[in-house]
């Protein structure tokens, strides 16, 4: 298998199958697709008049982008739901929908003449909320490699700050500026909670989400490179690999078990389960990745030996 990893076309006997870095045309699709979005908007803007005489003609035309947009942010959600591929990377482009749904939400009711004095138990309930985020993202690191969240002065700490936040977000909404300092309030938290999981939890969330640690580890231990193949892991991991290893993943489940020489990834404390697998080939411990809590072996080429 050849990588495109340089400029020049491959040899007679060569065949492309993987770009590792995206060429420039890859992006003439998405302007094209917002270049037609921002003209047919522009149009509707000129062709439909303003005054009341036009109010069905917008109403059909913000009808049908509702629709749109609530289509952009369910599909992909349910699609790869029913596939069991719900990848963070397929269900971001969905992400932007959202926004845009809550923007026009925003925007209709700032019009509206009781934006002074919102429903007093959605503001209260929106500062909770804001507040609260902080919390879990303070303890992101934490909770990644304990699957809890801490107890003690810290988590007080943390509540204290939390409520320190939510009370400065009800009483900007309760002020005379209303739902208009909306969105600089609940930015305020937000920030801080994402500098708060980048500062402290993203080294503990690469080692424990990531499969770049993995596949260096495993790479630290090779001599030569080996096909590699995954065994009850994560589709995550699978993937992970397959990216960071730059070569193809062979799933046991999936596409049987090689019949080379080969690395398997597997989880931790089964060993029984993969000797199963490999019935009488020899297999060799490398070593284990605690944060991800899986096993990497070596396993001989099929009649090299039947030593366990």
């Amino acid at each position: 298998m050849w990588f495109m990893t340089h400029a020049g076309s491959p040899a007679d006997d060569e065949q492309p199958v993987l770009f590792l870095h995206p060429h420039w045309k890859t992006l003439i699709r998405p302007l094209v697709f917002a270049v037609i979005a921002i003209v047919v908007a522009l149009v509707l803007e000129v062709v439909i008049p303003s005054g009341s005489g036009a109010a069905a003609e917008r109403l059909v035309v913000a009808a049908i982008a509702i629709l749109a947009l609530m289509l952009w942010l369910i599909v992909p959600v349910v699609f790869f739901s029913i596939s069991q591929s719900k990848l963070p990377g397929y269900i971001l482009p969905a992400v932007p929908a959202g926004a845009l749904l809550l923007a026009d939400y925003l925007r209709q009711h700032l019009k509206q003449e009781e934006v002074a004095t919102p429903r007093k138990w959605l503001v209260v309930l929106h500062a909770v909320l804001a507040g609260a985020c902080i919390v879990p993202a303070l303890f992101a690191g934490y909770f990644a490699t304990q699957h809890r969240l801490p107890t003690g002065q810290s988590m007080l700490g943390a509540l204290a700050f939390g409520f320190v936040l939510a009370a400065g977000v009800a009483f900007t909404l309760f002020s005379r500026a209303g739902l208009r300092m909306l969105r600089f309030v609940t930015l305020i938290p937000v920030v801080l909670a994402v500098a708060a999981v980048l500062k402290l939890g993203s080294a503990s969330l690469d080692q424990t989400l990531s499969s770049l640690p993995l596949a260096r580890q495993i790479a630290s231990v090779e001599t030569d490179s080996l096909p590699l193949a995954v065994f009850g892991v994560r589709r995550e991991t699978e993937y992970g690999l397959e990216f960071y290893r730059n070569q193809t993943i062979v799933r046991y489940e999936r596409d049987s078990v090689p019949a080379e020489e080969h690395l398997l990834v597997a989880p931790e404390n089964l060993r029984a389960e993969v000797v199963k697998q490999v019935a009488d080939r020899r297999i060799l411990l490398l070593g284990h990745f605690a944060p991800q809590h899986v096993d990497y072996y070596w396993v001989a080429a099929v009649g090299v030996g039947s030593a366990h």
